[in-house]
């Protein structure tokens, strides 16, 4: 009797080693398990390495657990027959059943969950040295389970995707692990390289450029008065972009008495970025090349605007000013008399007004580059002025026209009946 009481005991620990030790495994997170990883313990890297093999890792730890509850589960059956009467089985059974759940499968749980990096390292060397002793059963009931599996999840979904880093982000921003402004320039990080070029470039039609046919002198008035260092210059039409001329190759002109000259004998060859470039490759040729401005061809090889190295930094960083340059409101404003609505500028890149408002939306449409795009795309045609517009992020209101340019928006992330 005293041998199968001390049997019992011994499997019930066992059982709750085993329990412990598959939370605190599955619940490693991806951090965690890179910290284990570059730890220079032999014990942590084991754990990392066991957790790249998660289903061999699980069949070992769950054939264990099972072994030990099925064996424990017998043990008390012959303990209660031999002790009492066949009539005690039914009770010992539910002694048996709540002990298990208590001391045997939530208790170790909850504490592995609070422990888990610690209990995966005591536990790496034991967990190694059953998965080979048990390698034979655990190889045959992990390609019998493969298959089933197959039969109904063809396609796992990735561990780590776009969507929940930005979720990690939010709730380290809500734990105060980093303050807001350190949020929004992971956020806009995260989302730097999949921006292209057209949602950031500067349109042709509020593009400066001056004609080469121009002398220096001629240019440089108009030039001074843009407040630009770098201006675009055009052969015949503003179409056909030849060149860059700098400030600085004026004044150096102007030092050497060359005003007289032609502005076509200062200009810089330019750089051609199409519209789809990523910010990160323009980035890239802005270093390689050491530039500050490009010029954006659309997909038919005209001219559609111009991009800076400004332009690309103030997508991670914000809006950025020059002690020359007029500031301008806010893209995305609360309206204080109306909480909950805001003010949003046509021209806001629209990935931009989707983080910043933290709105569930995904898209594979690529023309989706602004606000305005997006409801021009959803509208089909130009809106008027107070023209309410429903969409699956909320309800938009136009708020002000330009011709037929949207300039603002009035949005709501609810839907609502159009009386926003």
């Amino acid at each position: 009797m005293q041998v199968q009481l001390t049997a019992i005991v011994i499997l019930l620990i066992f059982s709750a080693v085993f329990s412990a030790t598959e939370t605190a495994f599955t619940s490693l997170s991806f951090i965690q398990l890179k910290i284990l990883e570059n730890k220079k313990t032999r014990a942590s890297r084991l754990v990392y390495r066991l957790s790249q093999k998660p289903d061999e890792l699980i069949t070992t730890v769950l054939v264990g657990n099972n072994v030990v509850n099925i064996s424990v589960s017998a043990l008390v059956t012959t303990f209660a027959i031999e002790t009492f009467s066949n009539q005690a089985v039914g009770y010992a059974t539910g002694i048996l059943t709540l002990v298990i759940l208590i001391f045997g499968e939530i208790t170790p749980k909850q504490l592995a969950l609070t422990h888990n990096m610690r209990i995966a390292v005591l536990m790496a060397y034991p967990l190694r040295f059953l998965e080979i002793i048990l390698f034979p059963v655990v190889w045959l009931l992990r390609h019998f389970s493969s298959i089933i599996t197959r039969l109904f999840a063809a396609h796992a979904e990735p561990t780590i995707t776009t969507e929940g880093v930005m979720h990690m982000v939010d709730a380290a921003e809500n734990v105060g692990l980093v303050d807001q402004y350190e949020s929004d320039l992971m956020q806009r990080a995260i989302h730097f390289s999949e921006t292209q070029v057209r949602t950031i470039m500067t349109h042709r039609t509020n593009v400066f450029c001056v004609s080469d046919v121009l002398t220096i002198r001629d240019a440089f008035p108009s030039i001074v008065k843009s407040g630009f260092s770098r201006v675009p210059v055009f052969h015949g039409s503003p179409e056909n972009i030849i060149g860059i001329v700098l400030v600085r190759d004026i004044l150096k002109a102007q030092l050497q008495n060359r005003m007289a000259n032609s502005i076509s004998s200062i200009l810089r060859d330019p750089i051609f970025v199409p519209e789809q470039m990523h910010l990160d490759d323009v980035f890239y040729l802005f270093k390689k090349d050491k530039l500050q401005q490009a010029i954006v061809l659309d997909e038919y090889g005209g001219f559609s605007g111009v991009v800076t190295m400004e332009d690309v930094a103030e997508q991670l960083f914000g809006e950025l000013y020059d002690e020359h340059e007029n500031r301008f409101p806010d893209r995305i404003v609360e309206r204080a008399q109306k909480p909950g609505t805001f003010l949003v500028m046509a021209d806001t890149p629209f990935q931009q007004m989707v983080d910043e408002l933290d709105l569930n939306f995904e898209t594979t449409n690529q023309r989706t580059s602004t606000v305005a795009a997006y409801l021009l795309d959803l509208i089909g045609n130009i809106p008027e002025e107070d023209e309410v517009v429903q969409s699956p992020l909320g309800t938009f209101r136009i708020i002000h026209m330009k011709g037929n340019r949207l300039e603002s928006v009035e949005f709501s992330p609810t839907v609502d009946d159009g009386t926003l």
